[in-house]
């Protein structure tokens, strides 16, 4: 039943049996038994296509059919199941999914280690954006302020060269009257 590809190696998932009616649980237990057994990895219940619940476990046909009968017994009609042989990631998969799902029948949504050092890391280079953008304005202000002085200067440049201008023309034009 769990279907497995030629090229598994490498790979995270190793096996993958999905969309399997609750009913078909106790019908095919030896199948199930067989393909699963020893098997750790991610499993997810469903009512109808929604998702319910998502579980690690390291032994997969047993943390399913225990959900057969216990708090969940009557709240989910199909599951899925994805093999996973490294032990060592079933937490972490299981986080980022309860993350991403949200299920209804799971309280937590468990923890990821290093979550706070990613935030650190963004509100850090948030700020330096932030300054730099400060300090672009403040530069920004700074070069409009030397613009308006140059052009005051300029101004009173050509007020000085018109009025020398006015006073030689009005010298001249007296001196020629004499």
């Amino acid at each position: 039943m769990v279907k497995h590809t030629k090229s598994v190696k490498g790979s995270l998932v190793k096996g993958v049996l999905e969309n399997i009616p609750r009913e078909s649980f106790e019908r095919i237990a030896d199948a199930i038994e067989k393909t699963m057994k020893g098997e750790s990895g991610i499993y997810a219940l469903y009512k109808n296509d929604r998702l319910y619940y998502v579980g690690l476990a390291r032994d997969l046909k047993g943390r399913v059919k225990k959900h057969t009968r216990d708090k969940h017994a009557g709240k989910w009609n199909k599951f899925s199941i994805y093999t996973i042989k490294k032990a060592k990631y079933l937490g972490d998969v299981e986080t980022i999914i309860l993350r991403i799902g949200k299920p209804k029948g799971n309280d937590q949504l468990g923890r990821i280690p290093k979550l706070r050092a990613l935030q650190k890391i963004l509100v850090k280079e948030a700020k330096k954006k932030v300054k730099e953008s400060k300090d672009a304005v403040k530069e920004a202000k700074e070069k409009v302020k030397e613009s308006k002085e140059e052009d005051l200067r300029k101004r009173s440049r050509i007020k000085k060269t018109k009025k020398k201008t006015s006073r030689r023309t009005t010298r001249k034009k007296t001196k020629g009257k004499k």
